[in-house]
């Protein structure tokens, strides 16, 4: 489908003039990609009401728009729960991988990134997974249904973190919207707890002022090494928040500080701010202040200089991961889909394995090699 024709049909659909969305494509607020022979239309950012990552898809006889999944606001005190909730609170694990929505079309299961893209990896493996099962759950309770979750594992291009339960991929829901809106809790979990897919795992409910309870399973994520927490309204009457643990925090740091010229920037002050307040609320003698310190400073310092050190043994600074596809025309997919992205990757190995999968091994390049090795030729520094 041309971009025009897009145009005209999604214009129509939501009853606006035709250059109304040409501007909106124009100041790139809107684009247009397509998914195999699937089109569709991506917010870049909020617009009257249309949340950043929302997606119209344009089908042969019918158009579907799956609004953008709402950001979660961060507290950096517990205290805040308090303030925020009316009486019982959910806490859920917060998962460590990437926002995934999936959505029922054209009898079609499609994978939706955060950011609002038809992603061609996501969407094979969660099919090969859990296909029978997520038509399952749409025909029987609602095809307009998106359900939310984490996609987490080792093998996946965006975010690689290895649990125990999913080393290489898995998918755990958390939400499931219907329309703009969430349903219960107790809804979301009927639904699910009669299929296999998982459920993000539930730490507790308690009481909004009940604040050594929340601690105490803050301080157990702690011990474990886990992301964190998701606090949510058993009826979403107000609106979920959420708070990382110091590992998360210095995790996200040393992953940032290792490509500092494409990650660092961003890392550095927000995650510095978080472990800051976290430290004053658990009130800490100087001694563990000490050592909160040290762990900072190494997770700041350490990666940067690694990848120094391998620009002057003349390797080049790029970050690997790999993926597994059911067969090789995903991979061939999933690389067209990323050149038209404008991410610059680069197989680096194809194995094919006895079950009929492909497992391939990724490089993507970082503009932090280029800046580093203009540093050690020049001295100069690129920002001030």
């Amino acid at each position: 489908m041309s971009l025009e024709r897009a145009i005209k049909k999604v214009a129509e659909y939501l009853g606006l003039e035709e250059q109304v969305i040409k501007d909106l494509v124009n100041r790139r607020v809107l684009r247009y990609i397509e998914y195999k022979d699937l089109p569709y239309i991506v917010f870049r950012r909020e617009w009257k009401g249309f949340r950043e990552g929302t997606v119209i898809i344009i089908g042969s006889t019918t158009i579907k728009v799956i609004h953008g999944y709402p950001s979660i606001q961060r507290i950096l005190l517990l205290k805040a729960v308090q303030r925020h909730f009316i009486d019982q609170v959910i806490v859920e694990e917060k998962m460590d991988g990437y926002n995934v929505r999936v959505v029922f079309f054209e009898d079609r299961i499609l994978a939706i990134t955060r950011g609002g893209y038809i992603c061609p990896y996501t969407t094979a493996r969660l099919k090969h997974m859990y296909e029978e099962e997520f038509k399952k759950i749409f025909k029987r309770y609602d095809e307009d249904l998106v359900l939310c979750g984490e996609v987490v594992g080792e093998e996946n291009p965006y975010v690689q973190h290895y649990y125990p339960e999913a080393p290489y991929f898995d998918y755990f829901v958390f939400d499931i919207m219907r329309g703009k809106s969430f349903v219960k809790i107790k809804e979301r979990d009927n639904i699910i707890n009669n299929t296999k897919v998982k459920l993000v795992r539930r730490l507790g409910v308690i009481g909004k002022d009940d604040l050594n309870t929340l601690q105490h399973i803050v301080r157990r994520l702690e011990r474990d090494c886990r992301e964190g927490i998701v606090l949510k309204d058993p009826e979403h009457r107000v609106k979920p928040l959420k708070y990382t643990t110091t590992c998360t925090h210095l995790n996200d740091l040393e992953l940032g500080m290792k490509y500092p010229f494409d990650e660092g920037r961003s890392f550095l002050f927000s995650r510095i701010l978080r472990e800051i307040w976290k430290i004053y609320e658990e009130g800490i003698d100087e001694k563990e202040l000490a050592e909160r310190a040290k762990a900072l400073g190494l997770a700041i310092l350490k990666p940067a200089l690694e990848s120094i050190n391998r620009l002057r043994e003349d390797k080049a600074i790029y970050e690997e991961y790999t993926i597994r596809v059911p067969d090789i025309r995903v991979l061939d997919d999933f690389i067209e889909y990323m050149d038209k992205l404008g991410v610059n990757i680069a197989l680096a190995q194809v194995t094919p394995l006895p079950d009929g999968q492909v497992k391939a091994r990724i490089i993507k390049m970082k503009n932090t090699d280029i800046e580093f090795r203009r540093i050690l030729r020049t001295g100069y520094s690129p920002i001030d």
